[in-house]
């Protein structure tokens, strides 16, 4: 389990993680998201003790990273895949690894296996794709079969098998009972592997909930088309409720499901051509969420 217990980070005068406060519990998989600048990886420094936070405190299972006799066991992390001397072989790099911890050569060789980097094991990491550079980062996170793996862009540079079995790897991890944390820009993937997220924007906590939850408070608002469409937005009216027209005869509501909307037309008689929900994906949720917590944007700056 990793906690963050009201974390702040200054640099000078600068607050880059401020009161932050969550929990990635075992047996989940949280994601961790959050614009460029918004402090994430900050925050996975503290985690491991690469940076001291400037007040409250960080815990792995209990403890600090620093306080553990063995940490590899404890925490697997990827921070940077290409952290590495590029004129040491795969093989070599996680030898000297698991030599700092007393994790057996039959442990390197399986990592190595299961991350499928067995044909290029004896290979120079210089001379690595950065999809090799990734799998070699996540065998390295997983070396000392730790409890808690806490992995930064693991899909970055990786094939779609590639990214399949990463996706395949964290579901299983966290299936049994891991503490599995994931840092990624791409919302698409996961959305497909994240049981929880933890949202965060300019250092502060936006969002502790599921990717179920966040959507559905984020709404997609649903479209509605009729000939009496006047009366229809009178009857659609109150509070919560939104309605906005951009075409003659169609509606667009937010605040009321669709089933809703066809229930209040039916009851006041008000017949509709069209009716359907405007889904939104965790992208969509996560770019209203965070819109005034981007650094840089492509918003145009009045002179």
């Amino acid at each position: 389990m990793i906690e963050v217990r009201q974390v702040s980070k200054r640099y000078g005068d600068k607050t880059v993680v401020d009161r932050l406060d969550f929990t990635a519990k075992p047996g989940q998989v949280t994601g961790f998201l959050g614009p460029n600048g918004a402090g994430k990886s900050t925050t996975m420094r503290m985690i491991i003790g690469l940076d001291a936070p400037t007040s409250g405190s960080v815990t792995v299972n209990g403890r600090r990273y620093a306080e553990h006799a063995a940490p590899l066991h404890e925490i697997g992390a990827l921070l940077e895949a290409r952290s590495v001397h590029p004129g040491r072989s795969a093989f070599s790099h996680l030898l000297s690894l698991a030599r700092t911890h007393g994790i057996a050569r039959r442990r390197v060789d399986e990592v190595i296996e299961l991350a499928g980097l067995t044909a290029v094991a004896r290979k120079r990491v210089g001379a690595f794709s950065l999809g090799m550079g990734q799998r070699l980062g996540i065998a390295a996170a997983l070396l000392g079969d730790p409890a808690v793996v806490m992995l930064d862009e693991p899909v970055n540079g990786l094939d779609p098998e590639g990214v399949l079995w990463v996706r395949n790897l964290l579901t299983g991890l966290a299936a049994e009972g891991r503490t599995v944390m994931l840092s990624s820009h791409l919302m698409s993937e996961t959305a497909l592997i994240a049981d929880h997220l933890v949202i965060i924007g300019r250092g502060k906590l936006l969002a502790d909930t599921s990717v179920e939850a966040l959507v559905a408070d984020a709404g997609g608002g649903v479209r509605v088309a009729s000939d009496d469409a006047e009366r229809l937005r009178h009857a659609l009216s109150g509070p919560g409720v939104s309605v906005a027209s951009h075409a003659a005869g169609e509606l667009e509501v937010s605040g009321l499901s669709a089933r809703e909307v066809g229930e209040i037309a039916n009851l006041n008689n008000i017949s509709l051509y069209e009716l359907s929900s405007r889904a939104t994906s965790l992208e969509q949720a996560f770019m209203e969420l965070t819109h005034d917590s981007v650094e840089y944007s492509d918003r145009k700056v009045a002179a």
